[in-house]
């Protein structure tokens, strides 16, 4: 029986070859002609730059601020960088309905003490900054953009993660561009990102023997293999002790060769999340601003609470992260105000599925998974 995994994996073959045998390396250049941007760090992961940035900013305000806001609903990586850097963790509400951060929750918890805001487009769908940056700038704030889903979307015109003061972005399996491994910060202040990237200790032998296998086990007719053993696919752990270091010179070639790509791939995604949106044809989906290129590394659905049923886990159905940050009780002790409450986050903790938008999908496998998915929660038109 074919098993499809919940989101992107697939790069070109030719992009591991072409990494092993190529001599170049300017990731980091197109990287920056992409997003129009001046100045980029590379990290093994995006959790690892986030907490770089967090670190220098915190010494460059003499550790006067120490309590970084986040969304009440997000990876636990972003927590994770935070309490690394020694600060306290705030969290803010968003609306289930939207994803958008709670207004009145953000300015309740933003205070003289807030070092940073951090603001995700979560699945890479674009939600506005400028509320974020009217309370950032009227607390001394800085405005930190999580586009760790979002590389290749748009709002405005303007790429995700370069209209904050700092913006993040991830290259693990299931991001936008999706070589394993690594991680870039960008930002406008040189004098912030001057001297911080770290230094690169591995060539990325293992990196790239990992992605290759990868490429091989995501098949549909194997992928049934690495989801029936214990190898903690697509858990959610809360993990300061990560590794920090540098982007490895071979991951580095990956994503360089595989940029070729990203702009196909997000059109696949963007292409399925409309034929989801139309076979479900449900005011259950998540809007999309105007003036937006949404990526879609998934395709989210509010449906409903309880398992996800075996036959929808097959296709790559999933729930994403399990709990609200203010609920996860190994999160609980870094948190500025133990006593916060999140409903709006715990909605969506308890009632998100997300669909899978990768390469692996065609459009008629898409359309019988919104039938099911229709069928399994009893979706109405």
């Amino acid at each position: 029986m074919a098993w499809y995994p919940p989101a992107e994996v697939k790069i070109p073959w030719s992009a591991i070859f072409d990494s092993l045998l190529s001599s170049s390396n300017d990731f980091k250049k197109y990287l920056c002609d992409y997003l129009q941007v001046k100045y980029c760090i590379l990290g093994n992961s995006g959790r690892a730059v986030l907490y770089l940035l967090l670190e220098v900013l915190k010494r460059k305000n003499e550790e006067s601020r120490d309590e970084v806001l986040v969304p009440g609903y997000t990876c636990y990586s972003v927590a994770a960088s935070v309490a690394k850097a020694g600060l306290k963790i705030r969290v803010y509400d968003i609306d289930p309905q939207t994803l958008c951060p709670d207004p009145d929750s953000l300015r309740r918890s933003a205070s003289s003490r807030t070092l940073a805001i951090v603001h995700q487009h979560l699945f890479g769908i674009p939600t506005s900054i400028d509320g974020l940056k009217e309370i950032a700038q009227h607390t001394g704030a800085h405005l930190v953009e999580d586009a760790a889903q979002g590389l290749g979307g748009t709002l405005n015109g303007r790429p995700l993660g370069t209209m904050g003061d700092f913006g993040f972005y991830s290259f693990g399996c299931g991001k936008s561009l999706p070589v394993g491994c690594g991680g870039a910060l960008v930002g406008k202040d040189q004098n912030v990102l001057s001297g911080l990237e770290p230094k690169v200790c591995s060539r990325g032998f293992t990196q790239l023997i990992t992605a290759a296998a990868t490429q091989v086990i995501s098949w549909p007719g194997l992928y049934w293999i690495p989801e029936m053993l214990p190898l903690g696919l697509g858990e959610t752990i809360f993990d300061p002790n990560f590794d920090v270091a540098g982007m490895p010179l071979l991951a580095q070639k990956l994503a360089e060769k595989s940029m070729a790509i990203l702009d196909d791939l997000n059109t696949h995604r963007r292409h399925l999340a409309k034929t989801y949106k139309e076979a479900l044809d449900t005011d259950y989906a998540i809007p999309v601003p105007k003036g937006s290129t949404p990526v879609y590394t998934r395709f989210p659905l509010m449906s409903g609470p309880g398992l996800i049923p075996k036959e929808l886990k097959r296709f790559g159905v999933r729930r994403m992260y399990p709990k609200a940050i203010a609920d996860e009780e190994t999160i609980k002790p870094h948190l500025g105000n133990q006593q916060v409450s999140t409903p709006g986050a715990a909605q969506i903790a308890r009632n998100l599925i997300t669909l899978p938008t990768h390469k692996g999908i065609t459009e008629n496998l898409a359309k019988e998974i919104a039938q099911k998915v229709r069928v399994a929660y009893q979706i109405t038109r």
